[in-house]
């Protein structure tokens, strides 16, 4: 875990660590999810694509749309398609019209794992502050 002491008690400017204090809950936040995620052995990342899937109507989608609708702009997208695939939680698949078209859609273990993997995340997306202060805090990190 971060150690946020250090920023808090640092010399440098209220700028400097308010980021640093930043970027240790991010760092936090991140790690508590990898640990939530581990037992499932799947990656936040694939998680994602998974609730993508999950939730569009009709349950599939092109690589490249599935890109478009991700908050993190990933490079490792196809690598992680492809592990999804090894683990039997999507298939691509060909369009008749245009093979040149692959459409990823996924499966009922898919999404079965999607809806665990939420379960195993319910606390990791949590904050602990009022509801007036969480607003304080989103209208700050909309400005950033």
């Amino acid at each position: 875990m971060a150690n946020k002491d250090l920023v808090i008690n640092s010399e440098g400017s209220l700028e400097q660590k308010t980021l640093a204090l930043l970027l240790c809950t991010a760092q936090e936040k991140s790690s508590q999810i990898n640990k939530a995620l581990k037992p499932l052995g799947i990656s936040f990342l694939q998680t994602n694509i998974l609730h993508i899937l999950d939730t569009i109507e009709g349950g599939k989608l092109t690589v490249n749309q599935i890109k478009n609708v991700m908050v993190d702009d990933s490079p490792n997208v196809s690598r992680s398609l492809n592990k999804l695939m090894e683990k039997g939680y999507i298939i691509k698949e060909r369009t008749l019209e245009d093979q040149r078209i692959v459409n990823i859609v996924i499966t009922d273990a898919g999404r079965k794992t999607h809806k665990l993997a939420d379960e195993a995340l319910a606390f990791a997306f949590t904050i602990d502050l009022e509801e007036n202060d969480l607003k304080k805090l989103y209208d700050i990190l909309v400005k950033i």
